[in-house]
């Protein structure tokens, strides 16, 4: 199994460094964003409401279902996540976030991963979109507002990343991974609890299932 894995220690050459330069800047922006809300006076800006534990569940697991429905629908039929993943893993300039699943082999790099994800890459655009934006767009507007406004600026922000991706894959990937799924669905979730937790949980979960089918059990994705 691990001399399957090194077969992704091997980058394209032809890469987009400015691409990679780009998203790490932006990585670091959202870094800086997360620490100047987490000094904000209310704490609820930052989407670190208390919730009830039994909402908690029910938000949670309403989350992760709908948002795994997605993947479960739509992966089999175009396979956008494993391009995505293809392209990630193979660029000169490795993402942070795939840093452990690919030089690490079992649980050692898929627990890594989902701690990169979780604690860094993953709650500090949780904490921005997820988190302030609705709080503050709600705050101007109503909640349903500042759910479907920050799934818009959450798909730019993809947008912006870009990951050269084929025309119909590409639609795929914004649209129903990234504005519904993340935006829309993670955006309610976050809305309903004014807490980040649900959809950060749901969507590390999600991207650390789909992580192991990718690396170890391909045949299901």
């Amino acid at each position: 199994m691990y001399g399957q894995l090194q077969h992704y220690f091997y980058y394209s050459t032809n890469h987009n460094y400015l691409e990679q330069i780009l998203h790490y800047i932006l990585s670091f922006g959202l870094s800086l964003t997360f620490l100047v809300v987490l000094l904000s006076s209310d704490s609820k800006y930052a989407g670190f409401t208390k919730v009830k534990f039994s909402e908690f569940l029910l938000v949670f697991f309403l989350n992760l279902i709908f948002l795994a429905a997605i993947f479960v629908v739509l992966e089999p039929l175009s396979g956008t996540f494993r391009l995505v993943i293809d392209k990630t893993i193979r660029s000169p300039l490795i993402d942070p976030a795939y840093y452990w699943i690919t030089r690490y082999e079992g649980w050692k790099g898929v627990g890594g991963f989902f701690l990169t994800n979780f604690i860094i890459l993953i709650f500090a655009e949780e904490i921005f979109f997820r988190g302030f934006l609705i709080q503050y767009i709600s705050l101007k507007m109503n909640k349903f507002w500042g759910v479907l406004i920050q799934a818009f600026i959450f798909l730019f922000f993809i947008v912006i990343l870009n990951f050269n991706l084929p025309p119909v894959e590409n639609y795929i990937f914004l649209v129903g991974y990234s504005f519904f799924g993340r935006g829309i669905i993670g955006g309610w979730a976050a809305a309903r609890t004014d807490s980040i937790w649900p959809s950060l949980f749901a969507v590390t979960i999600v991207n650390t299932l789909i992580i192991v089918f990718y690396f170890y059990y391909p045949f299901i994705l």
